[in-house]
């Protein structure tokens, strides 16, 4: 038995090898030894990473022949020779494939910029014999064919050494040590498989070893990117038609939904009546300096809980409340989605399709990104997390969407001296000092627009070790609003007061400094607390309800009474591009223009509301059918804007 498993590590170890040598080739191709050695405090995270790709592909293609090797040589001597002799010809037919995929995707990578993406299996839909020919006249295919039946043979005739080895636990050791061995492998393998012992398992954010996209690059492995690009590919959307979009929803033509949405007609193709129904154009003119603009988007960020905050019985606003007095605080206010991926693509692209950053859509650039218009109009544009941005393929899918810069973890730890990070990313309180710092630093020449996500406020809710916080008191565990045992109420408590602190104390050092003339801090959150709020008690209209929180600078600034006046507005995350855009920009430039202006001081306070996918929000006495209905009708007409774009988009 013991030979058994020996054979199988060995061939592993050839898989390694081929593993390593793929990825050097990779990065080296890539980068220059100088910016290598420059990260050179990277290369030990590097490496530890890389292995636990190698390990976890090598691990999921040796599951067949671990599993017969546990069972196999209890059928005596001969059984264990046959099986031998499979798993010779299994590794040499698995590590030639291996070896198939690596070499393949050097040429992905030579045609496509990427490794291994969904647009990958675009060469299976043109049919058996376009993707011969396909491969004939685009690669060097009898070239690449001999190499792998070489490297096929080297490993058949190394095979033929790694087959000698034989070794019997039973024979030296009993059946008890068999069985212990056993149950190790066994188990070992489920570790290798997870790529980790404890925690989350191995996923994209372990690229982000480094501050070089370069080196991040190398990190996953041929397998790995496959299999993720083949996850893309499943959850990729369908392809419809004007007509049966407009259908589904009882329409029977593009204008009868415009009509519906509330928004400007025009004449010409469906292309162009939606363009122009969708896209609104900021004012020209006035002498106004554009200030900075800073969008935070705050995780698991809750109305429902900041009503429940007190200064002296239930403190958990802790720094943050002053400034929600003294700014525009919106309590009547909901995310579109109800989860951060979601909130964030809705926000950041208006995007009615769930996880777009996973489609293959993801590398085409619209211009109804939220960072466009401040790209058009010469700022400098930025997201900037505590995780590492390779989650749900953030960094892919902001880049092709007007972000000059997509930040994370890795930028924030060589940055600040000090941080420190969680599992799942750098403490708010070092995202926030970053953030200052970025802006405090940038030249004069080009405004900043900066998206920011923040990650503290999640499980396993874990903090900096000198974090100080006010106590929980009995008005937060005897909460009838709550449920849940102490512990999780105590986390989830914490939670939010860290989240809440780090962003108060960040306000308090912008607005003591030069920033605060001439900055305008957005806040949201991304989704409302959940797992702990008792929706049997808790109020239906805070079910979904995030806060808003707006600063403006002195140029921008309104008076107290308008303040209130906006506080009490309904809206959500549609409205944010609606009212910043033509508050700041100038240069009659286009942005996407679907929800309200929470700032617009000549609309009547009854007809503003407040969407999300669960539910509308509004005064008292609003037809919240119809504006359901005209929500929706805005909603089919980004879903018919999109689709029109994907279709292009596939037929290149």
């Amino acid at each position: 038995m013991l030979g058994l498993y020996a054979q199988i590590w060995l061939y592993q170890i050839i898989g390694l090898i081929i593993f390593v040598v793929a990825r050097t080739i990779h990065l080296f191709a890539n980068t220059t030894l100088e910016t290598v050695a420059t990260h050179s405090d990277s290369i030990p995270l590097f490496l530890w990473n890389s292995l636990r790709f190698d390990i976890q592909a090598l691990s999921y293609i040796s599951v067949p022949v671990i599993l017969a090797s546990l069972v196999v040589p209890w059928f005596g001597a001969k059984a264990t020779e046959k099986l031998s002799f499979i798993i010779r010809r299994y590794y040499v037919v698995m590590l030639t494939v291996l070896s198939a995929l690596v070499t393949a995707e050097f040429f992905f990578y030579d045609n496509f910029g990427s490794r291994y993406n969904v647009v990958f299996f675009d060469f299976f839909d043109e049919g058996p014999w376009s993707l011969v020919q396909t491969m004939w006249q685009d690669y060097p295919f009898l070239r690449i064919l001999l190499s792998l039946l070489i490297i096929g043979a080297v490993i058949y005739f190394i095979g033929k050494y790694i087959s000698r080895i034989g070794f019997s636990v039973r024979k030296y050791f009993g059946v008890a040590a068999t069985i212990t061995l056993s149950l190790l492998i066994a188990v070992t393998t489920f570790v290798c498989m997870r790529g980790s012992v404890k925690g989350y398992t191995l996923q994209v954010e372990a690229f982000m070893v480094s501050t070089d996209d370069n080196i991040n690059n190398a990190v996953p492995n041929a397998i790995y990117m496959l299999k993720k690009a083949y996850k893309e590919r499943a959850n990729s959307f369908r392809l419809f038609s004007d007509e049966v979009l407009l259908a589904r929803e009882g329409f029977g033509s593009i204008d009868e939904v415009i009509d519906v949405a509330g928004l400007p007609h025009t004449d010409g193709t469906n292309e162009e009546k939606c363009e122009a129904a969708l896209f609104g154009t900021t004012p020209v003119g006035d002498t106004l300096r554009r200030p900075n603009v800073l969008l935070i988007l705050s995780e698991s960020w809750s109305t429902f809980l900041s009503t429940m905050d007190s200064s002296d019985k239930l403190d958990l606003l802790c720094s943050l409340r002053q400034h929600l007095q003294e700014d525009i605080f919106l309590q009547n206010f909901q995310s579109v989605r109800n989860g951060t991926i979601y909130s964030l693509e809705t926000l950041t692209l208006t995007m009615p399709y769930m996880r777009f950053f996973n489609s293959r859509y993801r590398f085409e650039s619209f211009p109804s990104s939220i960072a466009y218009p401040f790209k058009q109009e010469g700022y400098s544009t930025s997201f900037i997390t505590g995780i590492d941005p390779t989650w749900e393929n953030v960094q892919e899918g902001l880049r092709n969407q007007s972000f000059d810069s997509v930040l994370g973890r890795q930028d924030i730890m060589h940055s600040i001296e000090g941080s420190t990070t969680s599992a799942i990313g750098v403490y708010d309180e070092f995202l926030m000092q970053y953030i200052f710092e970025r802006l405090n630093n940038a030249d004069d020449v080009n405004p900043q627009f900066v998206v920011a996500l923040t990650t503290t406020n999640h499980p396993p809710f874990t903090y900096p070790d000198n974090m100080q916080l006010p106590p929980l008191t009995d008005e937060w565990y005897n909460s009838q609003y709550l449920i849940g045992e102490k512990d999780v109420l105590r986390k989830y408590g914490i939670g939010a007061q860290y989240a809440n602190k780090s962003i108060g104390d960040f306000l308090t050092r912008f607005k003591s400094s030069p920033l605060a003339d001439n900055t305008i801090v957005i806040v949201t959150g991304d989704h409302n607390v959940r797992s702990i709020l008792n929706y049997d008690e808790v109020p239906e209209q805070m079910r979904y309800s995030v806060p808003l929180y707006i600063y403006l600078p002195p140029e921008y600034a309104l008076t107290e009474a308008q303040k209130e006046c906006v506080s009490r507005r309904y809206g959500s995350h549609y409205d944010i591009l609606s009212t910043i855009a033509p508050l700041v920009l100038r240069n009659g430039t286009r942005y996407l223009n679907v929800g309200q202006n929470l700032l617009d001081m000549t609309a009547a306070d009854d007809g503003y509301f407040s969407y999300s996918e669960k539910q509308l929000l509004a005064p008292s006495g609003a037809d919240t059918d119809s504006l359901m209905r005209k929500m929706k009708a805005r909603e089919l007409l980004m879903e018919i804007y999109y689709q029109q774009h994907f279709r292009q988009q596939s037929k290149k």
